[in-house]
């Protein structure tokens, strides 16, 4: 009776673990969208024609910048314009100047 006591109890705690990674899972990518989009209408509210040659991805707060852009300036200020959206933790960015 004690082992399947505790079999059901470690059963129940598996099951509610299970639940907690997938709700902070899903929180979690929530969040990185919604930075996606904000970071993607700043840019483009900024400078219309480079948001198209930038992509952005955010991966636990963490925003990747990839692309092209014509000139250091705009790649310093893409930087610049993702690391002050609130929630955004660091900003790594892999754009390329090609003018």
């Amino acid at each position: 009776m004690n082992k399947i006591f505790a079999l059901v109890t470690l059963l129940i705690c598996l099951v509610n673990g299970c639940e907690t990674i997938r709700q902070k899972t899903s929180g979690q990518e929530f969040e990185d969208t919604k930075l996606t989009a904000i970071i993607k209408a700043d840019l483009a509210r900024e400078d219309t024609a480079s948001v198209q040659a930038i992509s952005v991805k955010v991966d636990n707060g963490v925003a990747t910048l990839k692309g092209t852009v014509n000139s250091a300036e705009k790649k310093a200020k893409a930087e610049e314009m993702t690391s002050k959206v609130s929630g955004v933790k660091s900003v790594v960015n892999n754009l390329e100047i090609k003018p």
